[in-house]
């Protein structure tokens, strides 16, 4: 006669099988449920309940409900784990052309159309073409708004002052901290 071996905790599972399921514990990882069948517990990741992106396990499982299952693995050292999102229907898959949505139709409206420069008023647009080199155009943008110039100007001296004054203080840090470990190594010796 043979003997049954009640020490497996698959005892009676195959993979693929569809099994109804307890749910014990939820982690942030998954939730622990226990399968109806045999009184095993499984684990079904976090990855595995839904098709769409889940971010808290809370959404789609509380604690003692009922759900149905798909053994998905079991493991040599007898872990289950499961799939919800394997029992679904999937999704059906949304069309893509390939390209990109058209774009507002306002935008190839050339009244409503605005440099990122002044134009100047006289008609030339030759000044523009005239002007090559990059310092020429700096200083062009400059001659036109001064003031926003200017005020960029105090900004980026503001920004070096403190950087310079970070970057000296981390490395007077720095060097007063390699001055004691090296006094101590002197002290022993």
């Amino acid at each position: 006669m043979a003997t049954v071996n009640n020490t497996d905790p698959s005892a009676g599972l195959n993979t693929g099988d569809i099994v109804d399921c307890t749910v014990e514990q939820i982690m942030p990882y998954g939730a622990f449920v226990r399968i109806a069948n045999n009184g095993r517990k499984g684990m079904i990741h976090i990855s595995e309940l839904a098709y769409s992106f889940v971010k808290d396990v809370n959404e789609v499982l509380k604690i003692q409900d009922n759900v149905k299952a798909k053994v998905i693995k079991i493991d040599e050292r007898g872990r289950i784990d499961l799939s919800i999102k394997q029992t679904l229907e999937p999704p059906a898959p949304q069309p893509h052309s390939g390209q990109r949505p058209p774009r507002p139709m306002n935008q190839g409206n050339r009244e409503n159309f605005r440099p990122r420069f002044n134009r100047p008023q006289n008609g030339n647009n030759n000044q523009f073409r005239e002007v090559r080199d990059f310092r020429e155009r700096r200083e062009f943008r400059r001659e036109t708004t001064p003031e926003e110039a200017d005020n960029f100007e105090k900004k980026m001296a503001s920004f070096l002052k403190t950087s310079e004054a970070k970057i000296t203080d981390l490395n007077t840090r720095n060097s007063s901290r390699s001055g004691r470990s090296t006094r101590r190594r002197s002290n022993r010796d």
